[in-house]
């Protein structure tokens, strides 16, 4: 019998959203296998939750299982210029661990707070870079509980997308990635990543809790934070939950948001926006439990 642990979704999401929900903490390729073996033959409802940096958790809860990857999951080694990371190592310290060996191609990523797996989920990135820049091969434990790994070029990576976003649930167990030296060495590398911290510290509500950019950028359409704030949406409340004065992009859990305050929100910010500009905002916030 899998043994599973009742947690706080809020505890696991940067939004501080989220209520309760069973959880497992697979920390290797059998253990993940074990609880996923499980979950599909019982036709109990799962999901991955990396960092929580992309989630919105239900505030009543979740009647299902959240696998946490934790142990050799969370951890990341390098090898000359590759990096090979398990799915639930924390991206920035990567990042950061990158530049200070002075390899390149991970200077966009030193303040994104997410997972190796969500980031590859989602394509991250930021500032003309994306995360399938540097990605050589993606391995991942599908549903049958087997282990497959794709090349990068059939991982489907587009703007904010990527193949493991479509049909069923798989689980990103390992990322290997190829990096670059920098002539400058590290010196160069921790500059440019400090000046990328500044920026962000400068552009986005860091201080308070949220999950990073609400909507993607409309194919050939401007930044979904201009679109929102021409708009006259900034400071657009429903309950706890508010579009950010600092970022139009963002949605702030100003004490005591729930799920459903910042999910009206969305709707509204997204048909004010399609009301009064045509453009038709995609969510780039996942909702847990709705695949």
């Amino acid at each position: 019998m899998t043994e599973f642990k009742t947690v706080d979704l809020s505890r696991f999401t940067t939004w501080g959203i989220g209520g309760p929900s069973r959880a497992a903490f697979p920390g290797n390729d059998d253990e993940l296998a074990s609880v996923v073996e499980y979950l599909e033959n019982t036709s109990i409802p799962w999901t991955v939750l990396g960092r929580g940096s992309n989630t919105l958790a239900p505030s009543e809860g979740w009647d299902g299982v959240v696998i946490v990857l934790s142990g050799e999951y969370q951890r990341f080694r390098f090898r000359g210029t590759s990096l090979a990371a398990g799915g639930g190592a924390p991206l920035p310290s990567m990042a950061g661990a990158a530049c200070s060996l002075g390899l390149d191609g991970l200077v966009f990523a030193v303040g994104i707070p997410g997972s190796a797996g969500g980031a590859v989920f989602m394509n991250a990135g930021a500032y003309g870079s994306s995360l399938s820049d540097v990605v050589r091969e993606v391995t991942f434990l599908s549903r049958a509980g087997e282990l497959h790994t794709l090349a990068m070029e059939q991982c489907g990576f587009a703007y904010r997308k990527s193949r493991f976003q479509e049909g069923a649930p798989v689980v990103i167990t390992q990322v290997v990635m190829d990096l670059s030296r920098c002539d400058g060495g590290p010196g160069i590398l921790r500059e440019r990543a400090s000046q990328v911290l500044s920026l962000r510290r400068a552009k986005f509500p860091l201080g308070v809790p949220n999950a990073g950019s609400v909507f993607k950028r409309p194919v050939d359409g401007p930044p979904p934070g201009r679109l929102i704030e021409d708009c006259g949406l900034k400071g657009l409340a429903v309950g706890g939950a508010m579009v950010s004065h600092v970022h139009a992009n963002f949605i702030e859990n100003r004490g005591g948001a729930t799920s459903g305050d910042v999910i009206r929100l969305m709707e509204l910010v997204h048909h004010r926006v399609l009301q009064r500009t045509g453009y038709d905002l995609l969510r780039e916030v996942e909702l847990l439990g709705e695949r």
